[in-house]
């Protein structure tokens, strides 16, 4: 693994494409069945679709957006853009009328976009209507469109199964491999929302992507030595989803075909995944573990038990825990960010399970130095507060298009985090500060009466938003989610967190919301993490302010 340094993701998927080519690098499971590609598969596929970009006129360190679920066809795209030395950046769309990934490719001064014309709701369906077609073909067209001078062309690759149309259509005698990208090159430009609206572009170098993940497995300590596949569905565009284990170490990746669709009875369908794949390691969402364990059927239906279990993107919560010793041996929690990579991890066994405290998220990994500052960037002291600043190999240089949002300072990143570290050195965060509600003079931080109400019996989940005040700018309001047959009223609440928070607090920082609206289900985002700007909006609508 140590070969990586000078090397680029081409000279990896080389490599593995030579090594034990017949062994398998990723296995897709859908309602349709298995589909494996293997290593061979993955250079000689991506290879010939290198060949046909060259020949559209990509160019080495160009921006090729690719806008196409998890399935295999999205991983020889992928790499294929990588292999002909252009950049690949992750089409997200979260906007109906498309223009988020318009301005994104607008940013990223994209050439070409890869999409599926027959995907339902899809970026052909979505953005076509900004599109002129100057000359169409079978496996591409040329376009036109006045919001991105810079955009040619637009790659179609049909995911439909089992057809699998445009792995037949590559080219068959022609290869192409680019040997002229750098490891200091850009490889991959990520996805992150934005407060605009739009998303804000993330690029990393093929050095910083192949460090973030050697971190990564170094965490992971004998469970990375001694591992040889991992179950992760998250999308391939994602940091979290990137192919780190396949690259550095060969190991076969178990995700779900997303062109198909996933089955209704996902958590059984997970499970079965385990079981039939022989997993032992999975990187899973905090609902997935929590799903699992609570479903002791499907658990007890087949003798399976996973050795790690690694999640993240999530406040890590005691319900995820008692996983171990039922679902896993371990569960490895990894706190980190699109912009700045891997930051911290901490692992929990049934030995050390007493460690756990609310908001923990570990120590630092190798080469990653992190601090906690106040208002004015001065480091603060052992169980201070502040705002958590992080440098390392793996940040991010600025976001691409928005110079202005750079988020370095004297190169530390500003995460925008809050929290604090421990006389130990472990780090606990709290929140965002973009989340900070200002209540008249005061500045509140939801998290923090999050976890007070959390307390509160017959709750099972809550999140606290800002609604309009004319006096004191926002006021609280309690956004609440009651256990099945439990019984509680607005009085309720107000009474308990006025119990619960009351000798916490100063008398004159009065947090006790005003409001609180009950909701069966929250909003959430691509990433499972709680809308909370949408949920917001909702309680506004619903109180009439």
């Amino acid at each position: 693994m140590e070969t990586y340094k000078d090397q680029t993701i081409a000279d990896r998927i080389c490599f593995w494409g030579k090594t034990e080519p017949h062994t398998p690098a990723f296995i897709f499971w859908s309602k349709n069945g298995r589909y494996v590609l293997s290593r061979a598969d993955v250079l000689d596929l991506s290879s010939r679709f290198a060949f046909r970009l060259t020949e559209l006129g990509v160019h080495h360190g160009e921006a090729v957006c690719i806008a196409l679920p998890n399935c295999p066809e999205r991983v020889i795209a992928n790499f294929g853009v990588h292999l002909a030395g252009a950049v690949a950046m992750n089409g997200q769309i979260l906007r109906s009328d498309g223009q988020d990934i318009i301005e994104s490719m607008r940013k990223a001064t994209c050439k070409t976009l890869i999409t599926d014309p027959d995907q339902e709701n899809g970026a052909w369906s979505i953005c076509s209507g900004f599109f002129e077609v100057e000359s169409g073909g079978v496996y591409s067209s040329g376009i036109k469109c006045v919001k991105v001078p810079s955009l040619k062309n637009v790659v179609y690759c049909k995911t439909k199964k089992p057809e699998c149309e445009f792995f037949r259509s590559l080219p068959s005698n022609d290869r192409y491999v680019n040997n002229k990208t750098k490891p200091s090159d850009v490889a991959q430009i990520f996805t992150t929302s934005g407060s605009s609206g739009y998303t804000k572009l993330v690029p990393h170098s093929h050095k910083a992507l192949l460090t973030a993940g050697k971190m990564l497995i170094e965490m992971m300590g004998a469970y990375g030595k001694n591992g040889k596949s991992i179950y992760n569905t998250a999308p391939l565009g994602w940091s979290g989803g990137f192919p780190y284990f396949f690259l550095l170490l060969g190991w076969h990746r178990i995700l779900v075909d997303d062109s198909v669709g996933v089955p209704t009875d996902g958590l059984q369908f997970v499970w079965n995944n385990f079981c039939q794949e022989d997993i032992k390691i999975a990187w899973l969402s905090s609902f997935q573990i929590v799903g699992i364990c609570k479903q002791r059927d499907i658990r007890e239906s087949k003798h399976h038990k996973l050795n790690l279990v690694i999640t993240g993107g999530q406040p890590l919560k005691t319900e995820s825990l008692e996983s171990i010793g039922q679902l896993t041996d371990a569960v490895l929690n990894a706190y980190g960010s699109t912009e700045a990579g891997l930051i911290c991890t901490i692992t929990f066994r049934e030995d050390n399970i007493c460690d756990f405290k609310e908001n923990i998220t570990g120590f630092a990994a190798s080469g990653v130095d992190v601090k906690v500052v106040d208002s004015r960037m001065v480091e603060v002291q052992p169980n201070a507060h502040g705002e958590i600043l992080v440098r390392s190999e793996t940040v991010t240089e600025g976001y691409i298009g928005d110079p202005h949002l750079s988020s370095l300072h004297d190169g530390w990143f500003r995460t925008g985090d809050l929290g604090y570290k421990d006389t130990k050195e472990c780090l606990f965060v709290e929140g965002r500060s973009s989340d900070a509600i200002m209540h008249g003079p005061y500045i509140l931080y939801p998290t923090w009466l999050e976890e007070k109400l959390a307390k509160c019996p017959g709750i099972k989940q809550n999140y606290i938003v800002p609604v309009p005040d004319k006096v004191l700018h926002h006021e609280i309001c309690a956004c609440v989610q009651l256990e099945e047959g439990a019984r509680l009223s607005q009085d309720d609440i107000i009474d308990f967190v006025k119990g619960e928070a009351g000798a916490d607090i100063l008398s004159a920082m009065n947090v006790v919301p005003k409001y609180v609206e009950f909701f069966d289900t929250f909003p959430v985002l691509n990433s499972f993490k709680v809308d909370r700007k949408t949920l917001a909006k909702l309680a506004v609508e619903r109180l009439q302010l």
